[in-house]
């Protein structure tokens, strides 16, 4: 019974095979069919035709119905038309679907030039309607595209000019507290310094204000700080490590000026100051104009700019009244100073009683220095003069 089972069931398989091939060769077919059924009728819809002709209207009395009857059959070649308008068929162009062959010969086209016309028409059709612009179009489209890019983005004030200053924030009750000049659109550093120069790590802070900040690591002193709106203002307040006063900044936006980078020195000693080579006079009050002008690379009025040689460009000299203030990353070891600022990049100013020399240090090697108000080229052909 087993067996008898299994039988049956196999040739019911194979019957069901067979049947599913036979529907599967059916439908094939039946698309097929369709598909030469509408490219037939896709070559029909190509050929023209003729428009539909009214049909007259019947003849009520037999004075209308004389002209009509009184009129010629038409001649071979022409179409039947209104009184008058009995023209001669168009035999100038070859009927749709044929060919004209020497002799003034008509032959119809083969179903293969017939289809190859389709597919050039449908090819045509589809690059029209997927890239309708030329080149040429495209580009004029996209430079217009980016005017109008431009006239919205380029704000219709000119751009602020950066500045990179050095500020000293006092810490004396009743002074106003220096302001931070920041813009929309770029980004403020605050980096907060000592007396000598050295990082001052900042301990909390707070701010008020519609500012983006950027607050430092973990015993960091750099503070990055975007304005979110045009004419936005706030302050900050910063709380410096083993520093008992806080210390207050101004925020204010503007249009024409934005400081890129801004070094706030404290006129303090930081928990990370470095101990001077040379005992002298690092001044720890705010408010130096001269020191603040020489460090910020801007001769103070009033100010001779003197001539260095022994060293590179780096170092720079200016001569008001009976001081002279050295501007130099390198460390000054002689004459002893009367006071020295830092900045944050390594730049120091000392100012010193006038010298002609000096002593510095690059690196634990010893440059002289030599300060002149002349060049030494002319320097040292006058003195050959004066021995001739």
């Amino acid at each position: 019974m087993g067996r008898y089972s299994v039988i049956r069931q196999n040739f019911f398989n194979k019957n069901t095979l067979r049947w599913t091939s036979g529907v599967k060769l059916l439908a094939l077919a039946a698309v097929f069919s369709s598909l030469l059924a509408s490219t037939a009728s896709f070559a029909q819809e190509q050929q023209p035709v003729p428009p539909p002709v009214a049909a007259a209207a019947a003849p009520t009395t037999a004075a209308e119905a004389a002209p009509s009857a009184a009129l010629p059959p038409p001649a071979p070649g022409q179409e039947p038309r209104s009184p008058g308008l009995s023209l001669p068929a168009d035999t100038g162009l070859p009927p749709a679907g044929t060919a004209s062959l020497p002799g003034g010969t008509v032959a119809p086209k083969s179903a293969s030039e017939q289809e190859a016309d389709i597919r050039d028409q449908a090819f045509k059709a589809a690059i029209t309607g997927l890239l309708p612009l030329q080149p040429a179009e495209i580009r004029k489209l996209l430079e217009q595209y980016d005017k109008t890019k431009q006239a919205v983005e380029v704000p219709i004030y000119p751009y602020p000019e950066p500045e990179i200053a050095v500020l000293t924030a006092s810490l004396d009750p009743g002074t106003k507290p220096p302001e931070i000049k920041v813009a929309v659109g770029t980004v403020t550093t605050l980096s907060i310094l000592d007396a000598t120069g050295e990082p001052w790590p900042i301990q909390d802070m707070s701010w008020a204000g519609n500012f983006d900040m950027m607050q430092p690591e973990a015993g960091g002193n750099v503070i990055r700080i975007t304005p979110m709106s045009d004419f936005t203002y706030g302050n900050i307040s910063l709380r410096l490590l083993k520093l008992k006063t806080p210390v207050v900044l101004t925020l204010k936006t503007h249009r024409d000026k934005v400081q890129y980078r801004v070094d706030v020195r404290i006129p303090a000693m930081g928990p990370m100051a470095q101990v001077p080579i040379v005992e002298g006079g690092i001044t720890l009050a705010a408010g130096n104009s001269t020191l603040g002008a020489v460090l910020d690379g801007v001769a103070p009025e009033g100010a001779q700019k003197l001539f260095v040689d022994g060293t590179d460009g780096r170092t720079t000299a200016y001569k008001i009244g009976d001081l002279t203030y050295v501007r130099t990353p390198l460390s000054l070891l002689s004459p002893g100073w009367s006071s020295s600022v830092s900045s944050g990049d390594g730049m120091s100013v000392y100012s010193v009683t006038n010298a002609p020399v000096l002593l510095l240090s690059d690196h634990g090697q010893v440059v002289r220095v030599r300060l002149s108000e002349e060049p030494k080229e002319d320097k040292d052909d006058e003195d050959e003069g004066k021995k001739q």
